[in-house]
């Protein structure tokens, strides 16, 4: 264990904290302060995900994946950015929604550096573990049970809400594994210190989004 937490506590894990601290904002603020300024930041969020797919070199029969793959992605962006504006969910669902995916993300990491064990999906993903993925519920439903409670809103309805939020958050981490498995390579990119790019930080993102987009157009 000693030496679990040693190797957590490192250079990698100091930059992925001082990319959240400037990352995490980023994504928040915009949805807080102006349509506008969401728009901006959230097309060029799209834009340089895109950016880094473009750069996989797959072979030519799976090209089509990536293809697909691009066009799931504008939309989850367009969706996203449709929502905000039309209001179709208020700002405060929508940083809920941000904050569960990263706390899922940020305690799913913890747990598995810091307990580690079984490898969950070693032929997708090698950093992925079973005790990671199981601290990484438990935390996020624990702290929005307790937020719900402070506020007044708790219902089994709602804990539902964050827990199909923490399965396709799950889901579109998967799938951009295997996205990045068929072009043999373990980040996206390198504009995120200690993340890789910024698809490897937006994934669960994607996978949360494409699912809500889906829900709003069939409702």
């Amino acid at each position: 264990m000693e030496n679990k937490l040693k190797n957590l506590f490192n250079k990698n894990l100091l930059l992925r904290i001082c990319s959240l601290v400037i990352f995490i904002p980023l994504m928040i603020l915009p949805i807080i302060v102006s349509n506008y300024l969401l728009f901006i930041i959230y097309v060029f969020f799209n834009a340089v995900i895109i950016h880094e797919i473009q750069l996989m070199k797959v072979e030519e029969e799976k090209n089509i994946l990536l293809i697909i793959y691009k066009v799931i992605i504008i939309f989850v962006f367009f969706t996203f950015i449709l929502i905000d504006i039309t209001s179709s969910m208020s700002s405060i669902d929508l940083i809920e929604i941000i904050i569960a995916i990263w706390l899922f993300d940020t305690f799913s990491f913890l747990g598995g550096k810091i307990i580690g064990g079984k490898k969950l999906m070693p032929s997708i993903s090698s950093g992925k573990t079973q005790s990671g993925m199981l601290v990484g519920i438990t935390a996020t439903i624990s702290i929005f049970y307790i937020y719900s409670i402070l506020i007044n809103s708790f219902s089994l309805k709602y804990l539902f809400f964050i827990s199909i939020i923490i399965l396709f958050a799950f889901l579109g981490d998967v799938v951009a594994s295997i996205v990045k498995r068929l072009s043999s390579i373990k980040d996206s990119g390198s504009i995120m210190p200690g993340h890789g790019g910024l698809l490897d930080r937006l994934d669960s993102f994607l996978g949360v989004f494409f699912f809500i987009g889906i829900f709003e157009f069939l409702t």
